[in-house]
């Protein structure tokens, strides 16, 4: 009788992932969230200005939403990369999380 093949991986040295949720993910990286409500503040001040007439401030609160946004950006990339990045061991060996 022909013996049943050996499974291609072992059930039980599996990790299941690990979901976070969105308030885990707010608590982990938190200026993400910051920065985020920053930029909608922004806008929201600059339309209601837009639609006053107020056109100088109108201006100056789409230039702060550029800057705004630009700096969530970079701290979503930043943020990523260190998620990114492997971890070190005290030896300098990478570590497997």
């Amino acid at each position: 009788m022909a013996e049943e093949p050996p499974p291609l991986y072992k059930p039980e040295l599996i990790e299941p992932k690990k979901r976070l949720t969105l308030l885990q993910h707010c608590y982990k990286e938190p200026w993400v969230p910051i920065g985020c409500i920053t930029t909608v503040s922004v806008l929201c001040v600059g339309f209601g200005a837009f639609i006053n007439g107020n056109k100088v401030l109108a201006q100056h609160m789409m230039r702060a939403r550029v800057a705004a946004q630009g700096a969530t950006v970079v701290i979503m990339i930043v943020a990523a990369g260190g998620t990114l990045l492997p971890k070190r061991g005290e030896d300098g060996s990478i570590v497997r999380s």
